[in-house]
């Protein structure tokens, strides 16, 4: 054998050595992170950020499976294995295919919807109509749904297109709980958040977890029945990948990039004490709920833990696909879900992606009523 030859060998011998010892330590991480999203046993922020990061060494797993699997096949086993268990364990809320049952008379549809103030990019002209903005205001009062859930929802009253607290009331929706009612009667409003109903709502609350973000649950008689609708907004996720992949330079990728993972940290923190207030109001309900909003979270947080664990998630019962719900960079995540009490058992639930009026698709739930 060569010099040459066996050099070769020893340098290839040492960075299969390396790339294994990666390997191990990328299977420790990715069952760390396992672990703390099953036992929820530490909810600090650092223990969020590993969560949330399943999916991504998911990929990571693979890649390294296919490495092994075009040179030492028999290495493969490791990161198969780890995949495997992530399947087993959290495929459920990834990606979820059921046969929708059809609505009937006893059934009762919920729309959510983070409108993003009605367009795209910015902040829409409040002196004049915008085709996009006038679309988007016809889309949301037209949807055929009897409860609406509505989040970054703003009005302006000079403009009968986009003045919204008249436009829901022509179309029927004369019950609604607002988070800053006093924003729908100013010429340019900003009320965050609302509840619309065709039916009576016979008592309502909010909670607001500042100008945006918040509370608002309504008790809506339906027929015979009655039950608690509870919309929900939390802490933004803080993420502008579009802002970092933007950056032409070191210092501003930098930059952007402590901007985003010190928005991370702040919303973990925020997030995880205002998904106990969602609890307390699941809880104190003498009535079935349905709760519906941004929760700002993916399926791999602290907060959708939670959720779970005190309702069904409506997507894993009868959702489709992977239910996508963010309309921007990153773009493969849901933070958009609705959540249905047992006795109000969901029949359908349609992640609306060919709507593109906002950074969020609109979600609809069909629910089958209770004592039907």
């Amino acid at each position: 054998m060569s010099t040459r030859t066996r050099a070769s060998q020893l340098i290839t011998f040492f960075f299969r050595s390396i790339f294994w010892s990666i390997n191990i330590l990328l299977a420790f991480y990715t069952l760390l992170a396992y672990w703390l999203l099953y036992t929820l046993s530490i909810e600090h922020w650092l223990a969020g950020m590993l969560m949330i990061s399943i999916p991504v060494v998911w990929l990571i797993n693979l890649a390294v499976l296919l490495v092994w699997a075009f040179t030492r096949p028999w290495r493969v086993w490791l990161s198969a294995i780890v995949v495997l268990i992530g399947v087993i364990l959290f495929g459920k809320r990834t990606f979820s295919w059921h046969s929708p049952e059809p609505a009937t008379t006893a059934s009762v549809k919920l729309f959510n919807y983070n409108v993003q103030s009605f367009y795209v990019d910015n902040q829409f002209d409040r002196s004049k109509l915008i085709p996009q903005v006038v679309n988007a205001v016809d889309y949301v009062v037209n949807y055929d749904a009897p409860i609406k859930c509505l989040q970054e929802l703003t009005t302006v009253q000079s403009i009968p297109a986009y003045n919204i607290k008249q436009r829901m009331l022509k179309a029927g929706y004369k019950y609604s709980v607002i988070l800053n009612p006093t924003e729908l009667d100013k010429e340019s409003g900003n009320p965050a958040m609302a509840i619309y109903s065709k039916y009576p709502i016979i008592h309502s609350d909010r909670e607001s977890f500042g100008p945006h973000n918040g509370i608002l649950w309504a008790n809506i008689k339906i027929g015979n029945d009655t039950i608690r609708v509870i919309n929900v907004h939390l802490h933004s996720m803080g993420i502008r990948v579009g802002k970092v992949l933007k950056q032409q330079e070191i210092a501003g990728v930098k930059h952007e990039t402590h901007g985003v993972l010190s928005a991370l940290r702040t919303g973990f923190i925020e997030r995880q004490w205002q998904v106990r207030h969602v609890e307390r109001h699941i809880q104190e309900s003498e009535f079935p709920v349905l709760v519906a909003g941004d929760f700002n979270d993916t399926p791999y947080s602290v907060v959708y833990e939670r959720m779970r664990r005190t309702l069904p998630s409506s997507f894993e019962d009868k959702g489709h696909g992977f239910g996508f719900t963010y309309n921007r960079l990153p773009g493969y995540i849901r933070i958009d879900n609705q959540f249905h009490d047992p006795r109000l058992p969901v029949l359908n639930l349609e992640t609306i992606n060919t709507v593109r009026y906002s950074d969020h698709y609109p979600l609809a739930g069909t629910y089958a009523l209770p004592g039907k």
